[in-house]
């Protein structure tokens, strides 16, 4: 597992424990010697994933979406820029170049590119794994969501076997490790 592409927000007025999970997220991927792959923005808590992955060592790969780069927020940690026409084509390209992904905190975009995964396992069967980084509980709701889908034959249990809920880089190192 050497791309780790990550799911957040680039919102800024967050609570302190999901802008400190993102540091950590950021911390360990540098760490670990894997590559950063994300949405390629400066601002927010994107901004703060990319500043600490940078700062770990980390190689870091942004995919942006011409928007980022009309606002003038693209991000100047990145190594590697990719840029696209929109949303859907960086989700495309976020996806496929990384061997797991990792959902920290984060709205309806976040959101978004969570369900576009699950629905490319269930529709073409990748074999890509999510980790939702469960800051405070925030992935709780989603998680009982699924689980209930599944219960009631909405949801393959194949697909949900992929999605993972981890509280700590420990955790998502183990997952690693296991997949």
């Amino acid at each position: 597992m050497q791309y780790i592409g990550v799911f957040l927000s680039s919102h800024d007025n967050v609570p302190t424990s999901f802008r400190n999970a993102t540091e950590e997220v950021g911390k360990w991927i540098g760490q670990s010697g894997r590559t950063l792959i994300y949405g390629g923005s400066g601002i927010g808590m994107m901004e703060v994933l990319a500043q600490s992955a940078k700062q770990a060592g980390a190689k870091i790969y942004g995919i942006v979406p011409q928007f980022v780069v009309n606002r003038n927020v693209v991000s100047d940690t990145l190594d590697v820029e990719i840029r696209t026409a929109g949303l859907a084509d960086r989700k495309t390209i976020l996806i496929e170049r990384s061997d797991l992904m990792i959902a920290l905190p984060g709205g309806v975009g976040t959101l978004d590119e969570i369900f576009t995964l699950l629905a490319e396992i269930t529709t073409d069967g990748t074999r890509k794994h999510l980790a939702l980084y469960n800051v405070d509980g925030c992935w709780d709701m989603l998680v009982a969501m699924l689980d209930q889908m599944v219960e009631t034959n909405l949801v393959d249990l194949s697909v949900r076997n992929k999605v993972h809920v981890v509280e700590t880089t420990e955790a998502l190192e183990s997952l690693c490790q296991s997949l």
